[in-house]
């Protein structure tokens, strides 16, 4: 085994699609059967070695139904007992899938030893995968925000971790689906007057909730990978997913948090063992972007094509030959968008058919070299 191909792909709502392919309506079976064709066909096409699905159906035995109708190839690595390990609410799940005859071996970690890491990464600030956090609320009939503090918050979507063994050597995908940032106050008309968040003090108080509560799952995804690096300072740890972040720094970013997410999980370049590159750093900019989310009627200027879906990694899957490297090395212009196969498939077919609303990403890691003497 000289490469393996990682790809990322959020399959919009895979749950609704397992209940729409045995639907007792012929005509919405006839549209799940050709959407799952769609699918089908894209992951042959892109041909992935592990395939992270994100937004996958609910639980094991459908996940496997799905999975057998459209990658055939490839297997699920599961935990195997009480739904429950997987620490996920609602129908939105994560799997792994490995192509069959893979030469290596593959666990999910146990959600108690990530809750060990990140309980001691944090000094106690996490604790058993709940943590405090503050954020703004407009109680009935006020007109200025106040700070709830504290609140509790922990994964809706707990990370899941594949652990790969590849002749001896650990490596470590944490795949990530983090909190959306779906408004749940409408946004009225007018979001491009400068005085329009001191007008509309309820929606700031719900988007600058959703963010904070997205901002601090991505930072117990940050103590994850310190508390790995306390026992193994060139732990090999890719992270990938769906992070929700959008394009960086956005309107209410820019107004009221004046970060981006991204900038928050790839961590302080002062350690640079444990600084994440990103796999589309060498990748087109203009062709940058996993998902169209149309006009944004929050922040209507900016432009509708944002990369949701990530692929990073830690410093021991780059660079030259030392001691303590992965045997495994980011290909150098090996991450890619999968435009192209995307575009091939969907545009054959109508909507209703079109595979996925996001695009895969994919990234190619390369066996390191053998230095003889």
């Amino acid at each position: 085994m000289d490469q393996f191909k990682l790809t990322c792909w959020n399959i919009e709502h895979a749950d609704k699609l397992v209940t729409a392919l045995v639907s007792a309506d012929a005509t919405v079976r006839g549209r799940a059967e050709q959407r799952a064709d769609a699918i089908a066909e894209e992951i042959a096409a892109i041909d992935p070695d592990v395939l992270l699905i994100v937004e996958g159906p609910k639980g094991e035995a459908r996940a496997t139904e799905f999975l057998d109708r459209v990658a055939p190839g490839h297997r699920l690595v599961l935990r195997g007992g009480d739904p429950r390990d997987y620490g996920t609410q609602g129908a939105q799940w994560m799997w792994f899938a490995l192509k069959d005859g893979l030469p290596v071996t593959a666990q999910l970690l146990h959600l108690d030893r990530w809750r060990a890491l990140t309980d001691s990464a944090s000094e106690g600030a996490h604790r058993g995968g709940r943590w405090e956090v503050s954020f703004p609320i407009l109680d009935d009939g006020a007109t200025e925000l106040r700070f709830s503090v504290p609140e509790v918050h922990g994964h809706y979507r707990h990370p899941q971790v594949l652990q790969l063994t590849i002749d001896g050597a650990l490596v470590e995908v944490i795949g990530c689906h983090l909190k959306s940032k779906i408004n749940t106050i409408p946004v009225p008309p007018g979001a491009e007057e400068p005085d329009f968040f001191d007008r509309h003090p309820a929606l700031v108080a719900d988007v600058m909730k959703s963010r904070t509560k997205l901002t601090t799952e991505c930072v117990d995804v940050r103590h994850y990978i310190e508390g790995r690096f306390l026992s193994d300072p060139d732990a090999a740890i890719i992270v990938a997913g769906d992070l929700n972040d959008g394009p960086g720094k956005e309107r209410v970013e820019r107004r009221f948090l004046y970060h981006d997410l991204v900038s928050n999980l790839q961590g302080d370049i002062f350690f640079a063992r444990r600084f994440l590159n990103h796999a589309l750093f060498d990748f087109d900019e203009g062709a940058r972007w996993s998902y169209d989310l149309g006009r944004d009627r929050l922040d209507p200027g900016r432009s509708p094509r944002i990369l949701l879906d990530h692929i990073l990694f830690t410093q021991s899957l780059t660079g030259q030959v030392r001691p303590g490297a992965s045997p495994w090395r980011a290909r150098s212009g090996g991450g890619k968008v999968e435009h192209d196969i995307h575009h091939r498939v969907a545009s054959a077919r109508p909507r209703f058919a079109a595979p996925s609303d996001h695009r895969p990403v994919s990234m190619i890691f390369d066996r390191r070299p053998v230095v003889v003497g």
